[in-house]
């Protein structure tokens, strides 16, 4: 299977843009897909629209996401989140750790939360700009963990990963790395605070920088998939301790992903 994905993934990246993009949306007229594909700034990124919405990205293997409509995968995204599990209170925030290129800031903002959004990958980091911000270089393009410093990021652009924990075939680089309670201040929010933490297997050390914030967060929604290091481990069992022991509470989880939303009892 995965030799089979890196043919498919080396023959979509041979193509020119503009005629990849024909291609594309000759198939997904046939397939009865809702969107539609086009380049944009020069050949560095991708819109997709389906007549509704539209999101930029810049990577080719992504453009499938939107085949159902562009808030048609918002909603998904949020679903494997259990975000539609909240009853959601306008004029709160949306804090998102490991934004991409900002799905997720689509759907909150939609329900009326300020979104504050954190991605490493600079690319990634300019399309939730253009999704989100009108363009303006708002997503902070620093790793949260558990302590501010200079750390080394392990990338995987063609599958769009990225951690600050070695996984094996990454490019390193270097990065600046800040603490959520360094980096956001909470006064008090009429609505509903949530946070959403993605960190390919750096979820405990994001906790363990967020002590402080977590007081003034109504729900943290986690996922602690099978990303942790080469030996691909899942975090599921270090979060939920911790999350235990900040005064969270287990409100829902599904054990496929490993997505587990936690509800303040503190609050």
């Amino acid at each position: 299977m995965r030799i089979l994905e890196n043919r498919t993934n080396a023959w979509r990246n041979k193509i020119p843009i503009t005629a990849y993009c024909r291609l594309v949306n000759v198939m997904n007229s046939i397939r009865g897909k809702k969107h539609r594909i086009s380049p944009a700034e020069e050949g560095r990124l991708f819109l997709a629209d389906d007549g509704k919405s539209k999101v930029f990205f810049c990577r080719r293997r992504r453009g499938n996401q939107f085949k159902r409509g562009v808030m048609a995968h918002a909603d998904q995204l949020a679903g494997e989140y259990h975000l539609d599990r909240i009853d959601v209170v306008p004029d709160g925030v949306f804090i998102d750790c490991g934004a991409n290129i900002g799905e997720l800031g689509v759907w909150a903002r939609k329900r009326g939360l300020r979104y504050i959004a954190f991605e490493p990958e600079g690319p990634e980091a300019h399309c939730c700009d253009l999704n989100n911000f009108d363009g303006r270089a708002e997503t902070r393009r620093e790793a949260l963990w558990k302590e501010t410093a200079v750390i080394p990021l392990y990338s995987k652009p063609e599958s769009g990963d990225s951690s600050l924990i070695d996984m094996g075939g990454a490019v390193r680089s270097r990065i600046q790395a800040v603490t959520l309670d360094g980096a956001v201040n909470l006064p008090d929010v009429p609505g509903t605070v949530i946070l959403k933490i993605e960190a390919e297997g750096a979820e405990p050390e994001v906790l363990e920088g967020a002590a402080s914030t977590l007081a003034s967060i109504d729900w943290v929604t986690i996922d602690c998939g099978y990303e942790r290091g080469v030996s691909k481990a899942h975090t599921f069992v270090e979060t939920n301790v911790l999350m235990q022991d900040l005064g969270f509470r287990l409100h829902c989880a599904q054990f496929k992903r490993i997505t587990a939303l936690y509800r303040n009892t503190r609050r």
